[in-house]
């Protein structure tokens, strides 16, 4: 391609190929000449947007570069450096003029756009303005390849053109497909159900069936939680029942293998603390004799692959499917070519290198469904996971899917939107409340209840809090460092150990701030976090910070490293706590004999939400659920409760799997039963229909605003009758104050990918998160 008779091998973001960086930027220099006013085509326009892309993109990875030296002179003593800062300071100046240099050409090259764009808006005023279909782009700028395939060897570019020519055959599929779909539109429900659906759901069962006949097979339902995603799948069961549907007509794009004895119909999988109620689901709405049902799970479930195909919907857990994909001993869910396979909370595969994943992704069916409120849970690959679910190919391809969806670029974020437009069915209780439907769902109200620590909670805070602002400075020295941008390259122990301890008054924190800056690799990311959960322990109730980390409880916790790689945390911060068994109570130094630690204290944040309690009780028959992170602090509140003769029922990761569906009947329908639901966010964040209570109190903010919201959406749900009311319980002048500031811009994350507004960010901690929560600009 060419603009005035020069080479243009300009791209945007990271699409650039392996062209020389030099070439990149001459041709965009090229591009920033001044425009005759005689050319205004699209393709140059086009190209000019591409440059400015390019420029835009440079520009923020210098100005962070600078920012980032700037940072580390705040952040360290210069006087102490060997050359006195000369090297640091001689590198920001530099840093200085890159940066004025793009911002130079970026300005230069606007104003050639809006040139172009002035000009194009007089030429083209006459022409009839047509509405783009659904807002998409069109098909030439979804398939455009930015690959530079000359310095490609013959296999790789082999390699390539297959890629490409399936890349082009799916976008154009998908594309016809949204265009000439009608998410309106509704269909007749299936024969067999005893509830009539609601207008959102018949929609939504009509897509189901459209996507069916589509390549892939499937789709994913993401509407938000409790709006009865459960229900439209057993209308869909139902109706593919009626009329054959499930007859292996076509291939699915399985592959055959003579180790699959038998074809079944549909396999549904979900979380162990859901399964019950699909099977309570499908008996209460659909009538006797119109489908058969088998819950596959406990040491005697069924081996028999011919037994399991006669069942219309066999029920089994993630877990099973796991414990089933034993190399050549696989059992029997997998020596199986099912009908349909759904996904309920679908996230749980979100992790595509995880061992559930890889089970999950043996399994062979024609058509393929994912059910999930959030499909975007923590990041971008989350939404690959489910591609690689539904066989989409060539996504599925992690290759294919780094280099054209998630490779940073513009082009990237169109084919990201046409995916999750076409695949992805989303509707929120907002937008049908908007339109009309779900007249008979009560408003949701939120509420902060603010909370003053008392003198001693207070000191003990602090203390945990110097002590982590001091190690997380020092670990933004180790980044800067790992950046290269100290050219003398320092030693994080040397400089440490070099440096007098500021915690030597303090001997609980003192040995243990010599540990870590005497480890081989200096501070880890996990320290940071496990300090991180500290504070907010700290906040619920000073005793848990004398005790190990519970790994069900971080499993949902996380954070990443400045390349945006996940860290397996877990097992490292099992063994990190903090001991406050000093040497002496003298000056104001804290042992765990202290009244402050002690599990019968009633903290200042627990005082709070009793208070809470006890005005909803006293005013109303109304029921309420406390949800922590914590089950600790859940049973300490449970032991404060019954000392004020409040009857409460806890629903954790302990309690069996088989006593849990009882345990929620009771709660929700038994109106002389408990009052009180203690409940963790981690079996609280799955698929629970918890309507019986309309309050909720969330005890500790969490920095995920989606795991809130999935714990929140079990009593805000279809079903409810009541005003529904959130509180989150907050310590005020703490880390949990900016905490909640955090939520605001996490909650960005999942709209970012389901609507194509927007970057995508991650949910989970990086570096600038923990700047914001440490108060270190």
């Amino acid at each position: 391609m060419s603009l005035n008779g020069s080479e243009i091998i300009v791209s945007s973001g990271s699409e650039m190929g392996s062209s020389p960086e030099q070439n990149k930027s001459d041709s965009a220099r090229e591009l920033s000449l001044s425009p005759s006013s005689s050319n205004l085509s699209i393709e140059r326009q086009n190209e000019l947007k591409s440059a400015k892309i390019f420029y835009e993109t440079q520009l923020a990875k210098e100005t962070a570069a600078l920012q980032r030296l700037k940072a580390t002179t705040k952040n360290l003593k210069i006087e102490t450096l060997p050359d006195k800062g000369a090297k640091l300071r001689s590198s920001i100046e530099k840093q200085l003029k890159k940066v004025g240099e793009l911002s130079n050409q970026l300005s230069h090259l606007s104003k050639s756009i809006q040139s172009d764009d002035e000009a194009r808006s007089f030429v083209e005023e006459e022409k009839p303005k047509k509405k783009p279909s659904h807002h998409l782009p069109s098909i030439i700028d979804l398939t455009k390849d930015h690959m530079n395939v000359n310095e490609m060897g013959k296999q790789a570019l082999e390699t390539h053109t297959k890629q490409q020519r399936e890349t082009v055959k799916t976008l154009e599929r998908l594309h016809k497909f949204l265009r000439k779909s009608d998410v309106q539109e509704q269909t007749e429900e299936p024969e067999g159900l005893r509830v009539s659906l609601l207008p959102h759901q018949l929609i939504g069962l009509a897509w189901l069936e459209k996507r069916e006949k589509e390549k892939p097979a499937g789709g994913i339902l993401a509407d938000d939680m409790g709006l009865g995603k459960t229900l439209t799948l057993i209308s869909l069961i139902l109706k593919s029942k009626q009329v054959g549907s499930n007859e292996d007509s076509e291939s699915s794009g399985d592959e055959a293998d003579s180790r699959y004895l038998k074809k079944g119909n549909t396999l549904v999988i979900c979380p162990a603390s859901v399964m019950d109620q699909w099977a309570a689901e499908i008996k209460s709405k659909v009538k006797n004799g119109y489908l058969s049902v088998c819950t596959h799970h406990g040491p005697k479930r069924e081996k028999n692959p011919r037994r399991l195909a006669a069942f219309d919907v066999v029920i089994t857990t993630y877990t099973i499917v796991q414990n089933e994909n034993k190399g050549e001993d696989i059992g029997p869910l997998l020596k199986m070519k099912w009908g349909r396979v759904i996904l309920d909370e679908a996230h749980t595969i979100r992790n595509h290198k995880s061992i559930t994943a890889q089970a999950i992704f043996m399994l062979k069916s024609r058509y393929r469904w994912a059910l999930t409120g959030t499909p975007i849970h923590n990041k971008q690959d989350d939404f690959y996971a489910l591609l690689k679910f539904l066989k989409c190919k060539p996504f599925d391809d992690l290759l294919v899917w780094k280099r054209m969806i998630d490779n940073k670029g513009d082009s990237g974020m169109m084919r990201l939107h046409l995916l999750s437009k076409s695949l992805l069915l989303r509707r929120t209780k907002d937008e049908i409340q908007e339109a009309g439907g779900l007249k008979d769902l009560k408003p949701k109200i939120f509420k902060i209840i603010e909370v003053t620590l008392d003198d001693e909670e207070f000191m003990v805070y602090n203390k945990i809090f110097r002590f982590s602002g001091t190690l997380l400075a020092q670990y933004i020295q180790q980044q800067a460092e790992k950046q290269n941008l100290l050219s003398g390259g320092l030693d994080i122990r040397r400089t440490g150990s070099g440096q007098e301890n500021p915690f030597k008054n303090q001997p609980e924190l003192r040995k243990l701030y010599d540990e870590m800056v005497s480890l081989k690799g200096g501070i880890k990311t996990h320290h940071i976090l496990v300090l991180l959960l500290r504070l907010r322990q700290t906040c619920c109730h000073p005793s848990l910070v004398t005790e190990f980390i519970d790994k069900q409880e971080i499993g949902k916790d996380g954070i990443e490293d400045n390349e945006g790689n996940d860290l397996d945390l877990v097992e490292q911060m099992m063994n990190l706590s903090i001991n406050v068994n000093g040497d002496s109570k003298q000056s104001g130094i804290l042992t765990s004999d202290d009244p402050i630690f002690r599990k019968d204290r009633c903290s200042s944040k627990m005082k709070a939400t009793i208070d809470c309690l006890m005005e909803i009780m006293n005013n109303s028959e109304d029921k309420v659920i406390v949800v922590s992170q914590w089950t600790s602090v859940l049973e300490i509140l449970e032991r404060q409760l019954k000392d004020l003769g409040i009857k409460s029922v806890a629903l954790n990761g302990s309690i069996p799997v088989k006593e849990r569906g009882g345990i929620i009947s009771n709660f929700n329908d038994n109106k002389r039963g408990p009052k009180v639901m203690l409940l963790s966010l981690t079996a609280g964040g799955t698929g629970l229909n918890l309507v019986g209570a309309n309050h909720l109190i969330v005890f500790d903010i969490h920095w995920n605003p989606q795991l809130e919201a999935q714990a929140c959406d079990r009593i805000y749900r279809v079903g409810q009758s009541k005003t529904v009311n959130i509180y989150k319980v907050m310590c005020k002048d703490t880390i949990e104050e900016r905490i909640l500031k955090l939520q605001n811009n996490k909650l960005e994350l999942a709209k970012a990918v389901l609507t194509g507004t927007s970057k995508v960010q991650s949910s989970k901690l990086r570096l600038d998160d923990l700047k914001l929560l440490f108060n270190i600009k």
